[in-house]
């Protein structure tokens, strides 16, 4: 339980991924030029997976069933929630909110568990000037990797409206370059968003 708990909250001592989780980002758009949803799809790896099972299959039989997944998914809703469910959104360098009309939904599949959740935005985003979406755990526990560049893509009906790039930054470089700044932002996990923005893989859209 504690293993599973600590992906979901800050860890100020760890500066290296231990959970790793393969990711896929879609960012649903409307004809009339807005976007809608960003829906979101993790699987994780098969060790922390395996651990999870451990943890959370009440009646031993090594599989999850329903109401052992139904806690899962309390549990990761309400932790994520704190960390705005690891997604930064910015519209031409300015936040912007986003909110979870639903629980994370959670299931167990070929040995690994998946995660997936669409979010929506506070505030009406309109495809227009320049649009980020990068998704990346603060406390650096938990490794969220994009293993290809179809898998932060754009859909929906205006999915054509925008140039879209996939930035991937360098960890080491950033790190390098913002150290002071990095080493005060792991000990205030309550402000942790900065290094989510700078470390974050993200899919940019140049709407102008």
């Amino acid at each position: 339980m504690a293993m599973f708990a600590s992906l979901m909250l800050p860890t100020a001592a760890s500066a290296h991924p231990h959970v790793f989780a393969e990711a896929r980002l879609e960012i649903e758009t409307s004809a009339d030029g807005r976007v809608t949803e960003l829906r979101n799809v993790w699987r994780f790896d098969e060790v922390f997976s395996s651990s999870v099972v451990l943890d959370f299959d009440e009646n031993s039989d090594l599989q999850l069933d329903a109401s052992e997944l139904a806690k899962i998914s309390d549990m990761v809703t309400q932790s994520l929630a704190e960390f705005d469910y690891y997604i930064n959104v910015s519209v031409d360098g300015k936040d912007a909110g986003i909110s979870l009309p639903e629980a994370i939904k959670v299931d167990f599949q070929d040995g690994q568990l998946l995660m997936f959740f669409a979010v929506v935005p506070e505030k009406q985003i309109l495809l227009n000037g320049k649009i980020a979406v990068g998704v990346f755990d603060p406390t650096m526990y938990a490794a969220l990797d994009f293993i290809n560049d179809e898998d932060m893509m754009v859909t929906g009906g205006a999915a054509e409206h925008c140039t879209r790039t996939v930035v991937r930054p360098d960890p080491d470089e950033i790190i390098a370059q913002n150290q002071a700044s990095l080493t005060e932002a792991f000990f205030e996990t309550t402000q942790s968003s900065d290094l989510s923005k700078l470390l974050a893989t993200r899919l940019e859209l140049d709407c102008s």
